[in-house]
């Protein structure tokens, strides 16, 4: 099983969520059969071949060792795997010492995996089986398919009239992973995708299903932010606020309790009502004082409310473009303009570039103006993406400003990060990751604002 791109969606879901899907720490069973060519040992001897499972999900370079074992003269290894919580695990492959192959391994409690392969070329025929594993591929598939035909709907190959239908049979795809593989990391992915795609096409049908849904805490992590979102949009910021809150009531997980109050605390900072984002941030301290990772994140946050939130003048930061012109916050004094802050190479933020062009084509008439702080290390790599996209508006050249005093100043900890800021220089939004989509809203407040005092 190789690591691609779809494992790191697997991945990054896991992440999402960030704390599993409440499955309690519990154990699986692993049979494995491992043999070595003919070719290369005739000897028979398939024995010392090491199965290593680690976990580094406490967020240390130390890594906790939850399986290790090594194989027979026949290449057979049996044994128990520890499972801290549902997930996504390094797997390493070795033998006297040496790494044969690096994979990933989703666990579960109470499933069996069944391992095999052989040597030489273990990575193109390794093979893992679980019920994991199997619900994975079942959700592939439907996954594939469904990405098939956006590329068909998005071309107008499918009538506009048989459109509706299309949603509705994949949202039913998706669904039946779900509801044929309960309790598995597929089957919140696949109701997270049923869920999503009906927006807009049976939103009676999307919040039947969601409701439905929350029986798991990865769903409930979900609800959480898809459900605030479509809420917020159908009846109002209060009552997408309550809803989250509702969601408490639906869990035990302290992890997740705690992740649903970091999304009321960072909604009410997103929506500019600052004076009650910090109240309930300082309630927040008062009860994970002794949280080490909560109170960190609770910091950052707390820097943005304090230097970075709507309303407060932009702090300092200078570089040189590639045209070799000095820029600083007091240089752009006149000017309202979004500052990026990312790696060019950065997938999400290829995937809003398109966008982010289509918002500098429409406002740059109106007085926005758009700059770019690239985070390569390399020149040449910053250069040669905007080059090819004839470098639409001024970038930093690297080497040419001072990455830590950015990352630092402007509390850059997830990329892409933008400031949408006034003529005057005062800030108007900190826009993070996907939150980008509401900038529009931002820079329409700014443009009536200007009309309003000319």
């Amino acid at each position: 099983m190789k690591i691609k791109t779809f494992w790191l969606a697997i991945a990054a879901f896991i992440m999402l969520v960030n704390c599993g899907n409440g499955t309690e720490k519990g154990s699986s069973e692993i049979n494995a059969k491992i043999t070595v060519a003919d070719s290369v040992d005739a000897t028979g001897n398939y024995s010392g071949i090491q199965v290593l499972i680690l976990d580094f999900s406490k967020g240390t370079d130390q890594a906790d060792t939850l399986f290790i074992s090594k194989t027979d003269t026949s290449g057979f290894l049996r044994g128990t795997v520890k499972v801290p919580s549902q997930g996504l695990y390094p797997l390493v492959v070795s033998r006297n010492g040496v790494n044969l192959m690096r994979s990933q391994v989703l666990l579960s409690a109470n499933d069996t995996l069944s391992i095999s392969g052989e040597l030489p070329g273990l990575a193109g025929n390794f093979k893992v089986d679980s019920r994991e594993e199997r619900a994975v591929q079942i959700f592939r598939r439907v996954d594939t398919g469904f990405s098939r035909v956006l590329i068909y709907l998005r071309g107008g190959a499918i009538a506009d009239s048989l459109v509706s239908n299309e949603i509705h049979k994949w949202s039913d795809l998706y669904w039946d992973v779900y509801k044929e593989y309960p309790g598995t990391i597929a089957a919140s992915l696949g109701a997270k995708q049923s869920i999503r795609i009906l927006k807009g096409f049976n939103d009676d049908l999307l919040l039947e299903r969601m409701n439905e849904s929350l029986t798991t805490d990865q769903m409930i992590t979900n609800a959480a932010d898809f459900g605030k979102k479509f809420i917020a949009e159908k009846q109002g910021f209060d009552a997408s606020i309550s809803f989250v809150d509702s969601l408490k009531s639906l869990t035990k997980n302290k992890d997740v309790l705690q992740a649903l109050d970091k999304v009321i605390i960072v909604s009410y900072y997103d929506s500019s009502r600052v004076d009650k984002s910090a109240e309930l941030l300082d309630k927040f301290k008062r009860q994970y004082k002794n949280d080490e990772i909560a109170m960190e994140w609770a910091g950052k946050l707390d820097y943005d409310l304090t230097y970075l939130s709507p309303g407060k003048k932009m702090p300092h930061f200078e570089f040189v473009t590639f045209d070799g012109d000095s820029i600083s916050t007091e240089s752009l004094k006149g000017t309202a303009y979004i500052l990026e802050i990312s790696p060019v190479t950065n997938q999400m933020y290829q995937t809003q570039f398109d966008r982010a062009l289509v918002i500098h084509q429409l406002y740059q008439n109106s007085g926005i103006n758009f700059y770019t702080i690239p985070l390569e290390k390399s020149a040449i790599t910053a250069d040669a993406f905007f080059e090819e996209r004839n470098r639409p508006w001024p970038v930093a050249k690297p080497g040419a400003f001072d990455v830590k005093s950015i990352l630092d100043t402007l509390n850059v900890t997830i990329i892409p990060t933008r400031f949408l800021v006034d003529e005057k220089g005062i800030i108007s939004r900190k826009y993070v990751a996907e939150d980008f989509d509401g900038v529009l809203e931002g820079i329409n407040k700014i443009i009536n604002k200007k009309n309003q005092e000319n």
